[in-house]
């Protein structure tokens, strides 16, 4: 049987989906920290699956220890299995693991925000990451960076074809846009999907005597089901050829499970009632809408894959409650009480800053990072940092209700210090 490794850290939303989706299809996955990895966990392990995520704080989350462990793994007969930012974080950067010889196209000359439905064309349809498989072969995208080939040895699987119904480029629906240089001007960044035509959208290559599979689109995308079966075939298609005889997993570290305190179930449903409230607050003042079950669409000036992220944890969390799930760490009430207080400051604070972004939109176009209003840009670096990268007060919260679900979902594991 394939044993599969899902590294966590920095994943949030996108590993949140990756281990619902896994569930769903009932395949197994044992998550590892930075920490397991450093320790030597990878050894019991066929695959690595590296979901979404900012490569660079995949890279600090590890350091130089993690990333050659993993580096290690691979060339000697590991798979890997990089999803979206996972798939980037084993190119050939300063942030990345340098599995492979291939860049990402820097951001001026890409198109840096474009997701949903996009039709997926075969450079060989006889692949087995295509079994099953028949056109129309429309995958999702949800905001990905793009493979720089360059003459570089990497195998294309996929390149990309035409938009679905449900493409966009930022905030603009791609059905709908007749004139895409206007909207360029406006929003000073690349937009015209005729760009990403024949641009490679899933490669695989070597490492050592490994295996590695870098997909930009999403194949765990929830309800996609061809997405969803190329996943099966990937993993059954990185089987490695050859392992070392491997150890059985590791004795669990805390077999004891800690009942939730009622004070701790209050406190996750006040949560989840301030989330509710905020998702809503948002909706009526015309700044988003779902978009699907779990990742909202959200108006061009403001911030929304981070709000998607807040929800879908806090939502797991309680529902998890609900199911009647303990804990696996001790102190994961006091977790739970400490990450209340965070999320209602900050879901408190966030609305003030969206009325700002709502009034400064009335003024013409504006990006998540980029606003004439000072009061705009004070509250977005105290919350979210300056950049596009998560932060502030934002990455506090984030980090805060991942303890919380980690110390909910997965059994801690001993690895031996190598």
């Amino acid at each position: 049987m394939l044993k599969i490794a899902l590294y966590r850290d920095e994943s949030y939303l996108w590993g949140l989906v990756l281990l619902r989706t896994l569930r769903k299809l009932g395949v197994k996955a044992h998550t590892l920290t930075s920490a397991q990895v450093r320790a030597g966990g990878l050894e019991y392990f066929d695959l690595l699956v590296v979901p979404g995520g900012w490569a660079s704080d995949k890279s600090a989350a590890l350091g130089p220890d993690g990333k050659e462990a993993i580096k290690d793994f691979v060339a000697g007969g590991g798979s890997y299995l990089g999803i979206c930012g996972g798939a980037g974080f084993a190119l050939n950067t300063h942030d990345g693991l340098g599995l492979i010889d291939i860049k990402r196209v820097p951001t001026k000359q890409r198109i840096p925000s474009f997701s949903g439905e996009i039709n997926l064309v075969p450079d060989k349809p006889s692949h087995p990451f295509w079994k099953g498989i028949k056109p129309p072969r429309m995958f999702y995208v949800w905001w990905p960076g793009q493979f720089d080939l360059d003459g570089a040895d990497g195998r294309i699987i996929a390149r990309y074809g035409r938009p679905g119904r449900d493409f966009a480029l930022a905030d603009l629906p791609a059905t709908d846009v007749q004139d895409w240089l206007k909207w360029e001007n406006k929003y000073g960044i690349n937009l015209n999907p005729v760009i990403l035509e024949g641009e490679p959208a899933i490669i695989e290559g070597r490492s050592g005597e490994g295996k590695l599979f870098l997909s930009y689109p999403h194949l765990e995308t929830p309800g996609s089901r061809k997405s969803n079966l190329a996943l099966l075939n990937v993993m059954e298609y990185l089987k490695p050829a050859r392992r070392k005889p491997q150890n059985g997993l590791p004795e669990r570290g805390n077999k004891k499970s800690y009942k939730i305190s009622a004070e701790g179930v209050n406190a996750a449903r006040e949560m989840m009632a301030a989330a509710s409230d905020f998702i809503a607050f948002g909706e009526r003042n015309f700044l988003w809408y779902w978009r699907n079950k779990w990742v909202l669409q959200w108006r061009r000036g403001v911030r929304g894959v981070e709000y998607s992220a807040l929800y879908e944890m806090v939502s797991e969390i309680w529902c998890l409650i609900k199911a009647g799930n303990s804990a696996r760490d001790a102190e994961i009430n006091r977790k739970i009480i400490d990450a209340r207080e965070m999320a209602l400051e900050f879901f408190a604070d966030a609305r003030i800053l969206l009325m700002l972004e709502r009034y400064a939109l009335t003024d013409g176009a504006m990006s998540a990072i980029r606003s004439d209003d000072p009061e705009v840009n004070i509250m977005r670096e105290r919350l979210f940092s300056s950049s596009m990268r998560w932060g502030g007060e934002f990455k506090k919260l984030l980090k805060s209700l991942d303890e919380v679900l980690y110390g909910m979902t997965d059994p801690r594991q001993k690895f031996d210090n190598r």
